[in-house]
């Protein structure tokens, strides 16, 4: 069976000079929900939630985490978090066209699963490698979860509201985000950090239970190709030996023969797997997504939001315990606000696309976290000065995060066949995840392994991330469809 192109279907957002479509030019009003399609989104959002809970958990809780593994080099444990994102990066579009042939509640659940496995290993773990084995299972387990929790749902809501569902099940992984850091610091201070990984107990226990009387399959696609079983592990190596020429370039030296051969493999692998996927008829990476222009253009900012957005909580607790000699629980207490504001911000800028399209959102929103990395380089110092200094720059950031995300996620959607929901689903948040372990490897070479880390170091970070973030905004300004919103 000839393949059918997602990115296609539906879609009049290249049509010629950026003229609006039909679909722009006459928006659908806004259709009733009904109440068990809200009550399925809570149920799979709360699974997402946990997923964010444990990045962001992971990441404040990552000084004490030094602390216990304290033999291990901060570049080399820092594999718990690039290694979960290269992972669930790498598995997720296999998640998701698993979802779509097989069932997407039967992968939700196995995904819950496998993340309840690894989240014990890590409870438990007594080494460094295990801990980060336990990281690099729940990853797996993510990359089945994460499709197949929004495609599950998806299919029951109207399509004017569509762009609304995204948002919320989005903003709830900002709530978990939001959460995670004071939670997870009154944790830490008051038990051990290894506690933050039992938080999935009960969570899963809550989904599972609600689960079979709200979540129901919309039905399976005919469409049954056989898994790219190269490609899959050929992407993976890819991705993964350039993490680990940045993370580990700084200490091995750029010119020495490890760096190098990691170099040189992602050169090799890197179009060997571009021409994979193309010809392959059901690749890791569906390259025909991207013929369209607001695809290539929402996933090419989305990249680079990652890399700022996900890098950016594992800077934070660090800046503020080691430069600020701020306790655990005072740093989590202290980045709070910002993934609250981050939330709410992200739950309206759904509203608002779902009225007036996501260019304009994503166009303004993408300028506030440059805005705040340069207020980092220009206002902090080697002194304390939290309401004038620290909360701004954290308010700026996720404010710009909020506008972005959700639209960002839903202008990826927009026009695209609901049988194929998990797979574009699953490329988008493959993108993201990627950006964000890439972006984690660089903080963390710029970082480096000296404890404590020099002032200067953390400077010379958030430039290198106000750089990053310009990427975004010329994409958007410049090839983002005009027609689209």
């Amino acid at each position: 069976m000839t393949r059918r192109d997602p990115a296609a279907v539906g879609s009049g957002a290249d049509a010629p000079g950026g003229a609006p479509t039909s679909e722009t030019a006459a928006r659908p009003a806004l259709e009733a929900v009904p109440r068990r399609a809200w009550l399925a989104l809570a149920t799979v959002a709360a699974a997402y939630m946990l997923i964010s809970i444990n990045v962001t958990g992971t990441n404040i809780a990552f000084p004490s985490i030094e602390q216990t593994f304290s033999s291990t080099p901060r570049t080399t444990l820092a594999w718990a978090l690039s290694g979960y994102s290269i992972v669930l990066a790498s598995f997720m579009v296999m998640g998701g066209r698993l979802a779509d042939q097989l069932g997407r509640r039967r992968i939700f659940n196995t995904g819950l699963a496998i993340f309840l496995v690894g989240s014990l290993l890590c409870a438990v773990s007594p080494v460094a490698a295990l801990f980060i084995a336990g990281r690099v299972i729940q990853g797996f387990g993510g990359a089945l979860l994460v499709p197949s929790s929004l495609a599950l749902v998806l299919p029951d809501f109207p399509p004017s509201r569509r762009t609304s569902a995204v948002a919320t099940w989005a903003a709830t992984g900002s709530l978990g985000a939001a959460a995670a850091p004071s939670l997870s610091a009154v944790i830490v201070d008051l038990t051990s950090w290894r506690v933050v990984y039992l938080l999935s107990v009960p969570v899963v226990a809550a989904v599972a239970l609600a689960g079979p009387r709200l979540l129901r399959d919309s039905g399976v696609t005919t469409e049954r190709q056989a898994m790219d079983l190269i490609g899959i592990p050929m992407g993976t190596a890819a991705i993964g030996l350039l993490a680990l020429g940045i993370i580990e370039g700084p200490r091995w030296g750029w010119g020495s023969p490890q760096i190098l051969a990691a170099f040189g493999g992602v050169a090799i692998l890197g179009p060997l797997f571009v021409l994979r996927s193309l010809r392959h008829p059901a690749p890791l990476l569906n390259l025909r997504l991207f013929k369209n222009r607001a695809v290539w253009s929402a996933n090419l900012a989305n990249i680079f939001m990652a890399m700022m957005g996900l890098s950016i909580w594992l800077v934070w607790p660090l800046f503020l315990t080691q430069i600020w000699g701020y306790s655990l629980l005072s740093a989590g207490l202290a980045i709070t606000p910002g993934p609250v504001c981050s939330a709410f911000v992200g739950i309206t800028a759904g509203r608002l696309a779902d009225r007036h399209g996501p260019r304009i959102l994503i166009s303004v929103g993408s300028v506030f976290p440059i805005l705040a990395m340069l207020w980092m380089v220009w206002r902090f110092g080697p002194e304390p000065h939290y309401v004038t200094v620290f909360l701004p720059a954290t308010i700026l950031f996720s404010l710009g995060f909020g506008l972005t995300f959700s639209p960002l996620n839903g202008a990826a959607l927009r026009g695209v066949d609901p049988s194929a929901f998990g797979e574009v689903n699953a490329t988008f948040n493959t993108v993201r995840n990627l950006g964000g372990g890439l972006g984690v490897a660089i903080v963390v070479a710029l970082l480096g392994n000296e404890q404590p880390i020099p002032f200067e170091r953390f400077d010379h970070t958030f430039f290198a991330m106000a750089f990053l973030g310009i990427v975004p905004v010329v994409v958007i300004g410049l090839f983002y469809p005009k027609g689209t919103g």
